[in-house]
């Protein structure tokens, strides 16, 4: 109905023409005594093949436009294509600027897709190849013990979280097509990322107490590792003297540790992209990268992030694994 009604009022000047007319032929028939009934039929014969030649024909192609144009409100660049300008030139007209704008933009999508996947490939062959001076770097160390050898290892060590996280940063663009949902036992996995850590908590004088627990999530495990590991990476940054507890609250994981703490006036921003706050201005490593991609991780899997912290006394961070349902894209 409304459709009709914003067809009628288009063609508002053609209906009210043929009105004129018909009461200019009704006003001739009663000048000259001429038989209504002729003239009725006259305007039956000529409104039907006004309405079957002109009106619905025309209603038909403006219904098939209106729906083109609807799609193409839902999505520009897909539909214009398929869109054939017809109607008045000045439609026309503005159809055929509305293709050559949404080509040049398809085009620029496709380029930039086109860097992306080349800037991934690139990465991901950096990544792959740099491991293996690291790799040779551990060995020399392992095989030629020196005075600073332990200070390197630890270096080198903070190398390749550095690799990892560019690596892992690269992915995000495409997380949604990684993903593999299946239930997962998180104490294994925080168990793997402590493993990793170990040899800094030792070298640290830190101590690193995993609680004994039994929590589950549908998760990806790979993507849950990358998150625990970002979280001790940060956490035994930040602490110089106590260590790092992992347990479980009900269905909520923690990672607490007695490091420096975050100021109250830092804890809103802390997931900024390259924010590093008072905090992170005293490390001269800090990239204020590390919670930015925890947050844009967990994001996906859809799993709630707190942090509480008090400064000078420690932080933890809480995820909450109560409800965890299908990721969004």
């Amino acid at each position: 109905m409304k459709l009709a009604a914003s067809y009628v009022k288009e063609r508002l000047r053609a209906v009210l023409a043929a009105l004129l007319l018909g009461s200019a032929a009704a006003g001739l028939f009663w000048l000259f005594n001429l038989s209504l009934a002729v003239l009725g039929y006259i305007l039956l014969v000529a409104g039907t093949l006004w309405l079957l030649f002109f009106i619905i024909p025309g209603f038909v192609q403006y219904v098939r436009r209106v729906g083109k144009l609807r799609e193409l409100q839902e999505n520009v660049t897909a539909l214009l294509p398929d869109l054939e300008p017809s109607g008045p030139l000045p439609e026309a007209l503005l159809l055929e600027s509305l293709n050559a704008v949404c080509r040049q933009s398809r085009q620029k999508q496709e380029l930039h897709a086109q860097r992306q996947e080349d800037m991934l490939a690139y990465y991901t062959l950096w990544v792959h190849q740099i491991k293996t001076p690291i790799a040779a770097m551990r060995l020399i160390l392992q095989s030629q013990p020196s005075p600073g050898g332990e200070a390197l290892g630890q270096e080198l060590f903070k190398i390749e979280r550095y690799v990892e996280m560019v690596l892992g940063y690269q992915r995000l663009e495409t997380i949604s097509q990684d993903l593999c949902l299946e239930p997962c036992a998180l104490r294994p996995i925080a168990a793997r990322a402590a493993k990793k850590f170990a040899p800094q908590f030792i070298y640290k004088k830190l101590y690193l107490h995993l609680e004994d627990f039994e929590l589950e999530a549908v998760t990806d495990e790979k993507w849950m590792l990358f998150v625990l590991e970002q979280l001790l990476s940060n956490a035994v940054k930040y602490t110089h003297s106590g260590g790092v507890e992992v347990f479980a609250e009900g269905a909520v994981l923690v990672i607490r540790d007695t490091g420096v703490g975050i100021s109250p006036e830092d804890l809103p921003r802390v997931f900024q992209r390259g924010f590093t706050g008072r905090t992170g201005r005293r490390e001269s490593a800090s990239t204020g990268l590390g919670l930015h991609l925890v947050k844009r991780v967990l994001n996906t899997l859809q799993i709630p992030v707190e942090i509480r912290s008090v400064l000078g006394k420690g932080t933890q961070v809480r995820l909450d694994l109560r409800q965890t349902p299908a990721p969004r894209d």
